[in-house]
């Protein structure tokens, strides 16, 4: 069975890749830059394996725990898990959970990230090149750490995507979800804080490295270090962390399965309450009003647009983690502006969301900037609120309430001026995504490669629109003059909201020049 599933998903690989021309040069692209990433790591591990031992494993624990958590959390910003074997869609077939797990688990190995991963974990064994027992130590622990990664990966999609999904009780258990992910850097923010009180730069580094190795996130990954430097308790220690932790992961992976297997997305369908309208009750009766009313709804209830608002609480944690272990403020300091820069990645891909029933749009003969107008507004109402609270509290965390001034004007103008970016880019580009009501986290193939090189794009024209803010905010937070930050706060208001009523103005106009076109490239992408 797992052979049939696998033959299955490689003939619909095929197929699309095909069909698809842009998909097929998505996925050489990400081929080619997957190589010449892997070639940087293992030149990485080679640099590392002539310096000292203490230096050598902390460029491994690092770089592993680095590893690990890319796999957990670049599914949730970016589109790009690809769900062939989806469990929902299987369901109804008679396939054990088992067999399904194998198959997506070899479907993650067989594919680029995962053959990646695989090469650069063995290659952990070139750093510890000069002690032959560590080396081949390395190479085991590092196909444990590469499991790891699969399985945390497919784990977290599949928990994230069937909650958002679901309804009522669902959202309770995402809320739970969130908690136990802010819970986690809240308590090691304590243990940090112990470990990095008065010592130097170097000394918090090799603390944050201690704390790391014990954790699931990179205990794996400092077993070789330990036997090299003669620690072999630590050793046995480290390898027993990393060994639960797998089967941890493969234990809750298998729980979600079978859940997803025993609900194949049936019930009884929900009747909306009369008189009850929801955001086209209280938006304007406009054109603009309407469409903003229908992007609010989408945000609520699509899990592809309601995703994106898990990096509100998991972002700031995972910042908050690494402050916490390293102590360097600037780390935690960015947090505001990423959130604010990443939400509106969600109305880059807002017309794929949208797919042929654009076409209704396009025949009631909205015009583009009243689409890119409610499109905007939808976004704000829920980004604003967000990236304040987010902003008020990392700086009441880390105690720098006095820079607040500097610190929202970078975070509210790198909003707006994301907002009008991509009010532009969105007019023009269609990415692939996942189809309604299957795994947000799902997409075709190439489909990452397509989306990360697009988001990259849209970030670094926002930043380079940013500049002038970034500055005044960046000289605010050195130098801590009142005047700059105040001066950062009102430019980045000023310049924010400018670019995000030009890129409205020039978005509509570009959605009105191409429209047919964009709706065409839709009914290719969905083909």
């Amino acid at each position: 069975m797992v052979a049939v599933l696998l033959r299955l998903r490689f003939r619909i690989l095929a197929n699309t890749l095909r069909r698809n021309t842009l998909q097929l040069v998505a996925v050489i692209f990400g081929g080619v830059q997957a190589v010449i990433l892997l070639a940087a790591v293992l030149g990485g591990m080679l640099i590392a394996s002539t310096a000292p031992p203490a230096a050598t494993q902390a460029v491994v624990v690092v770089g592993g725990a680095a590893l690990l958590l890319g796999w957990i959390v670049v599914p949730l910003l970016f589109e790009g898990v690809e769900q062939t074997l989806d469990p929902v869609r299987l369901a109804r077939f008679p396939i054990r959970t088992g067999q399904l797990m194998a198959a997506m688990f070899l479907v993650g190995v067989s594919w680029i990230p995962g053959i990646v991963t695989i090469a650069a974990a063995l290659g952990t064994a070139i750093a510890w090149r000069t002690y032959p027992a560590s080396a081949a130590v390395a190479a085991v622990a590092g196909l444990v750490g590469a499991a790891t990664c699969i399985a945390a990966s497919r784990l977290t999609t599949s928990v994230v995507g069937s909650l958002l999904r679901g309804r009522g009780s669902s959202r309770v258990g995402v809320t739970a979800l969130v908690l136990l992910v802010v819970a986690g850097p809240l308590a090691a923010s304590t243990l940090g804080g112990v470990a990095s009180g008065g010592h130097e730069l170097l000394g918090i580094f090799t603390a944050a490295v201690d704390i790391l190795g014990w954790t699931p996130l990179g205990a794996v990954w400092s077993v070789a270090g330990r036997l090299a430097m003669g620690d072999l308790a630590g050793a046995v220690g480290a390898a027993a962390i990393g060994l639960v932790t797998l089967a941890g992961v493969l234990v809750l992976w298998r729980l979600t399965l079978n859940a997803s297997l025993r609900v194949s997305g049936g019930g009884p369908a929900r009747s909306g309450s009369r008189g009850r309208l929801g955001p086209l009750g209280w938006m304007p009766a406009s054109p603009a009003g309407a469409v903003a009313a229908r992007s609010l709804i989408y945000w609520f209830r699509d899990a592809r647009h309601a995703r994106q608002l898990v990096i509100i609480p998991v972002l700031p944690a995972l910042m908050l983690l690494w402050w916490s272990l390293v102590g360097v403020d600037a780390i935690v300091l960015a947090t505001g502006p990423l959130v604010a820069t990443l939400l509106p990645l969600s109305v880059f891909a807002g017309l794929s969301y949208d797919g042929t029933a654009f076409a209704a749009e396009l025949a009631a003969g909205v015009r583009g900037v009243h689409d890119r107008l409610g499109r905007a507004v939808a976004l704000l109402l829920i980004a604003v609120p967000a990236v304040l609270v987010v902003q008020v509290v990392i700086a009441v965390i880390i105690a720098r309430v006095a820079d607040l001034p500097a610190l929202l004007g970078l975070s509210i103008g790198s909003l707006l001026i994301a907002t009008g970016v991509v009010s532009v880019s969105s007019a023009r580009i269609v990415v692939p995504v996942a189809r309604s009501g299957r795994n947000p986290f799902s997409a075709p193939a190439g489909a990452a490669t397509t989306s990360i090189a697009a988001s990259y794009a849209v970030m670094a024209v926002t930043i380079v629109l940013a500049l002038p803010v970034i500055v005044l905010a960046v000289a605010a937070l050195i130098s801590g003059a009142t005047a700059l930050a105040w001066a950062a706060f009102a430019v980045g208001l000023a310049s924010g909201v400018g670019i995000a009523v030009g890129g409205v103005l020039l978005g509509g106009r570009v959605l009105d020049a191409s429209g047919p076109a964009v709706l065409a490239r839709l009914r290719l992408v969905r083909a």
